[in-house]
């Protein structure tokens, strides 16, 4: 039978390590990207504790509010403009909220690279099948000694420069139109000035950087499966699918279609879930991409050399 394990970071939380949201929160709490992601620059859901904000994080990476980061650099406005500290603030902004979250999350990450794990927390996995691994840790190679070239990071790996690692949000453009260019010299005198008056070159550039954000971090599927091509067009002879510790939210759920076509059509599916009252959500959200529901099987991670 040949095997492919799909890893969330419920894997590396099963194993004790130091990946959680809540932990990223403690330790980034005194990081530039932490302070713009609590205090205003992204739009919470109504009644949303701030914790759940956390928790949702890659999610809420699409609820950037534009106006709210272009009021605050306002303030800066009117300083000296040979400094432009109104376009600095607003380009520094747009940096610490991509360069700065990859940044934060490898120094927190990394922690767990280094981690003792216990060993009632080691799994009986077949080291000799294949991972799809969504998380940015080496527990594969260094836990469980399973070969790299078994292994898709898919969302690539910590401190590898041929493949940084990805987190971003599904939403891929902002939609965001600028204003026309404007022939000043067809205008009026009285109309040029007024123009003068009503148009800041550098508000706009400001303005469109800030809507650049949403590019700069959208999570491109297509681009990560194009580029882990080579591990993914060999799946075909896959007939157990095994998932442990991913969520399988909405954001990643083409990666699990892209899976289902091409692994064999009667391909046995089995993923974890946690905490209980989480079992009928894995299940519908497996059901969205296996179509037999006689072919999907839910167990509990430590139950995982009892289920299989």
């Amino acid at each position: 039978m040949s095997t492919l394990y799909v890893i969330g970071n419920g894997f590396d939380l099963h194993h004790g390590l130091p990946t959680s949201l809540k932990g990223f929160r403690n330790h980034s709490k005194y990081s530039s990207f932490h302070r713009l992601y609590e205090n205003g620059v992204f739009m919470m859901l109504a009644n949303q504790k701030l914790y759940e904000h956390w928790e949702q994080l890659e999610i809420n990476l699409a609820n950037f509010d534009v106006d709210e980061l272009i009021e605050h650099a306002s303030q800066y406005y009117d300083d000296d403009p040979h400094e432009n500290q109104f376009v600095y603030e607003v380009e520094n902004a747009i940096d610490v909220l991509t360069n700065g979250l990859r940044a934060d999350l490898n120094g927190y990450l990394s922690l767990a690279e280094i981690q003792a794990v216990e060993q009632n927390n080691i799994l009986k996995l077949d080291t000799n099948a294949r991972f799809l691994c969504f998380n940015y840790t080496n527990t594969l190679e260094r836990i469980y000694n399973v070969s790299p070239d078994r292994i898709c990071y898919i969302h690539g790996k910590l401190n590898s420069p041929e493949a940084p690692i990805v987190i971003g949000h599904g939403m891929e453009d902002s939609e965001y139109n600028p204003l026309p260019q404007i022939d000043i010299s067809i205008l009026s005198e009285k109309e040029r000035e007024a123009h003068s008056d009503s148009y800041s070159p550098d508000y706009e550039y400001a303005v469109r950087e800030a809507h650049e954000y949403f590019k700069r971090s959208y999570k491109d599927t297509a681009a990560c499966i194009k580029a882990s091509s080579a591990f993914l067009q060999f799946l075909s002879d896959i007939d157990r699918v095994i998932i442990l510790g991913h969520s399988l939210t909405e954001i990643d759920q083409t990666y699990f279609d892209y899976v289902s076509k091409i692994v064999r059509p009667n391909c046995q599916w089995w993923a974890t879930y946690y905490p209980s009252n989480q079992k009928d959500v894995i299940f519908e959200r497996i059901a969205e991409v296996v179509d037999d529901h006689n072919r999907i099987h839910l167990f509990e991670m430590s139950q995982l050399t009892m289920c299989l």
